[in-house]
């Protein structure tokens, strides 16, 4: 028989009046309600939660947002862009195949034309040069002169011009390719400038011996007629300036026939559009003025020169000393070579990337009122062929 112990018996009762205890003080807490306050304190707890979530949540969505419309901007732009260059490209290349169907269409009336000098070139000029045989002669720099006997910035030119190069001519040093343009019609009461154009014309198809004096006559300041008071020119008078500068009398006697007039009108439709003529600075960049002048091909921008001194001018862009005028001494630029002042415009757009080719043209110098009345009158002449091509 196993007796227990009593202290057994007492460390059992308190153990299990401790655990009575703790069972009846954890009811008693568990059950106890909440107070207002507590409660007041839970809600706000929760809304502030709700609230600061909800808050959370609206920045998220304003980012998002915002990034959404970022990314929709850029694109439109992008789209924008690449609309506007296409549209800009198309219309360019539209223009230029515009420019190019007219100038072709242009040529080919041109060259339609019934009664033209065969001695002219296709795109209507007369080489001339020592041996008076309309051909080139190699190694000789080549001098393209676009000229309207009204122009006074061309007479300007000439007067300052014509003596030096007729030297160089005449001494095989040049070949002298005159253009001869009737673009100022407008500004006449007579039509002289088409009528003085193919008078030249006619001088040069049957005597081109003596077109270059006749060409200086025609210039001469007791003679050219003035552009703003005009006063009429006869044919009769045209033809003694053509017999006073040596021409053939048959020949002076007949250049006032009117037989180039239809070459010379198309040439005012033709002349401007061809790109080799057009201005590459200024205001009539672009565009075709006169004076133009080519020296091998490329484009003898005047604006770029510093004077009004064109003879000597001309001298330092073929590269030919004033001692070797009328020599054997060819110019240092030869038949191909780029002039050595007048062409900035080259290097210029070749680092911009502009539209010049090194061959164009321009108009007269602005620095006296001379080339001041020929830039007036030349943009006029330009609107003359325009006018010119749209009735045609």
């Amino acid at each position: 028989m196993t007796t227990k112990d009593p202290k057994d018996s007492q460390d059992s009762g308190s153990a299990k009046s401790a655990k009575s205890a703790k069972s009846t003080k954890s009811a008693s807490t568990t059950t106890r309600p909440k107070t207002a306050k507590e409660l007041r304190s839970e809600r706000r707890a929760r809304e502030a939660k709700r609230a600061r979530l909800q808050a959370e949540q609206e920045a998220r969505d304003r980012k998002r947002q915002t990034i959404i419309g970022i990314i929709v901007v850029v694109i439109i732009v992008i789209a924008l862009v690449a609309v506007i260059a296409v549209v800009e490209h198309n219309n360019s290349k539209k223009s230029a195949m515009q420019t190019t169907a007219e100038e072709s269409a242009a040529y080919t009336a041109l060259q339609n034309v019934k009664n033209k000098p065969s001695h002219a070139t296709d795109e209507g000029g007369f080489v001339i040069t020592k041996n008076y045989d309309y051909k080139k002669i190699d190694g000789a720099t080549t001098f393209e002169d676009y000229f309207d006997a009204l122009c006074p910035g061309c007479g300007q030119v000439h007067r300052k011009m014509d003596s030096e190069l007729k030297k160089m001519m005449e001494a095989g040093q040049i070949n002298w390719e005159i253009h001869p343009n009737g673009f100022l019609d407008q500004l006449s009461t007579d039509e002289y400038s088409t009528r003085a154009a193919s008078a030249i014309a006619y001088v040069a198809q049957n005597d081109p011996e003596h077109v270059i004096d006749f060409i200086v006559g025609l210039y001469d300041e007791n003679f050219q007629p003035s552009e703003s008071n005009y006063q009429a020119v006869s044919d009769s008078a045209i033809q003694k300036v053509a017999k006073d500068a040596g021409v053939d009398e048959d020949v002076a006697s007949q250049c006032t026939n009117g037989e180039y007039t239809e070459w010379i009108q198309a040439l005012r439709v033709y002349t401007p559009q061809r790109e080799i003529t057009h201005n590459v600075a200024g205001s009539s960049k672009g565009s075709m003025t006169t004076p133009t002048m080519i020296i091998n091909g490329y484009f003898w921008n005047l604006q770029e020169l510093k004077s009004t001194d064109y003879d000597e001018l001309f001298l330092q862009a073929i590269g030919l000393d004033s001692s070797k005028v009328g020599t054997s001494t060819m110019p240092s630029i030869g038949s191909t070579g780029v002039p050595l002042i007048g062409c900035d415009y080259l290097t210029s757009s070749s680092s911009d990337s502009s539209d010049s080719s090194g061959s164009s043209d321009s108009s007269t110098s602005s620095d006296s009122s001379a080339s001041a009345s020929s830039s007036d009158e030349t943009s006029t002449a330009t609107a003359t062929a325009s006018d010119s091509s749209s009735s045609n």
